[in-house]
């Protein structure tokens, strides 16, 4: 499966977000176990470390002002392997699980 980071990339480069560098410890803390619980009973899979980073750099987009539903849609749009209700929860976990309140 294409991971998050690599569909938010290119549209970063189309200046539709900024991405930020992920955490370099492979530790997760229990917010990242969360994340790749919901992520997996959502159907999305993959490399834990990657898929981490990824939850991190949508916090970083969603930190930096791109809009939730802009997110989901370049997922949706770029990895033609998941639905629209996969590209959303993907957001939503990363919003809930990882990204710091307020």
């Amino acid at each position: 499966m294409t991971m998050i980071k690599g569909l938010l990339t290119a549209a970063a480069a189309a200046g539709a977000i900024a991405l930020a560098g992920a955490p370099s410890a492979w530790a997760i803390t229990n917010a990242e176990a969360d994340y790749i619980k919901d992520l997996t009973s959502a159907g999305i899979a993959g490399d834990q470390a990657a898929l981490i980073a990824d939850g991190h750099t949508i916090c970083s987009a969603l930190a930096q002002g791109a809009d939730p539903n802009t997110l989901s849609q370049t997922y949706f749009k770029n990895s033609g392997q998941i639905s629209h209700a996969q590209a959303d929860a993907a957001i939503n976990f990363a919003k809930t699980d990882l990204c710091p309140a307020g």
